[in-house]
């Protein structure tokens, strides 16, 4: 009787399945800004279009985004400079590398995808401490897209260690203690870099630095306190790196050397990147409610975003 019921169960459901083909409709392309300028380095502004849900996603699709032939200035009330449009294709040696190490990626890497970037290998404008920017950028087809930031006042951590993970012998996380300035609404973002070697490499672990998912946050429940918090090990979208897919993932290695960059940020900055590190989660979730980024751009969509960065070394010992 049981598998009798279970036979017929099993039809019932066969004959409810369906074939459903979903078809997403294409909407109008929009200009997407990712932009930074950091304290003692030039602007770096990437400008790519919003392709359709229904588009391929390979390195040849993507190359295809980058939006060319624009003007694209940076002020700082005083000065004005534009910026040129860099495609790894038309650089060679030390351009390459210099435009790689900006972009937290390796030279083969920046070839393979055929990015392309605004900057001012020049350095004839340098992020300072304390000053506004303001970036404007007219396309080709004269769109014109505004947007503002701050470089904030760099706010030091007060210490940095390496404690194990639970009974691990060899695995952890990168421990800080930061004393947030009272009465001020500060917002941070954190990047580590692992410089050391593969063992029985001469491959460094990390090409450049990395923010892990939840990177950003604000002092609304620390203002003035100090306090402890953790950092897992951020990984590169899609890497296929061993120490990225097996049981190291997420963490520091015993005798690792890390360099930590920590920023100072804007608030619209930390909204920005919470909000994306939350979409990016949440990918594919039926639970998850749709929420559209909090652009500080006029005329188009993304993040210009000022950091005020300092840096600080830590051995992965206990």
């Amino acid at each position: 009787m049981r598998l009798f019921l279970l036979c017929i169960s099993f039809l019932f459901l066969v004959s409810c399945t369906k074939n459903v083909d979903l078809s997403f409709p294409d909407v109008q392309s929009e200009i997407v800004v990712d932009g930074r300028i950091e304290t003692g380095q030039p602007p770096l502004i990437f400008l790519t279009r919003t392709q359709s849900f229904n588009a391929p996603l390979n390195a040849s699709a993507l190359a295809g985004i980058f939006v060319h032939d624009a003007i694209v200035t940076v002020s700082n009330g005083t000065d004005t400079i534009q910026l040129q449009e860099l495609c790894a294709a038309t650089l060679e040696g030390e351009e390459l590398i210099l435009a790689a190490e900006l972009l937290g990626v390796t030279p083969e890497d920046l070839l393979e995808i055929e990015y392309c970037v605004y900057t001012d290998l020049t350095l004839s404008m340098i992020g300072e401490e304390g000053v506004y920017y303001f970036l404007d950028i007219i396309t080709a087809e004269a769109q014109v897209l505004r947007a503002e930031t701050l470089i904030p006042q760099s706010i030091p951590l007060d210490s940095l260690w390496f404690e194990f993970w639970a009974a691990s012998d060899s695995l952890g996380f990168l421990h800080a203690e930061l004393s947030d300035p009272a009465s001020t609404r500060n917002a941070y973002r954190w990047w580590a870099q692992r410089t050391n070697k593969y063992s029985g490499t001469q491959e460094q672990k990390d090409f450049g630095f990395i923010a892990p998912i939840g990177s950003v946050f604000e002092d609304s429940f620390f203002d003035g306190l100090t306090f402890e918090f953790i950092y897992n090990r951020g990984s590169i979208a899609n890497s296929n790196k061993l120490d990225d897919t097996n049981e190291e993932a997420g963490f520091f290695k015993l005798n690792d050397t890390v360099t930590v960059k920590f920023a100072a940020t804007t608030l619209a900055v930390e909204n920005y990147i919470s909000i994306s590190d939350d979409q990016f989660v949440s990918t594919g979730s039926p639970f998850a409610i749709p929420t559209n980024l909090p652009s500080n751009v006029q005329g188009g969509k993304g993040l210009w975003a000022g950091y005020a960065p300092l840096f600080f070394e830590v051995i992965c010992v206990p």
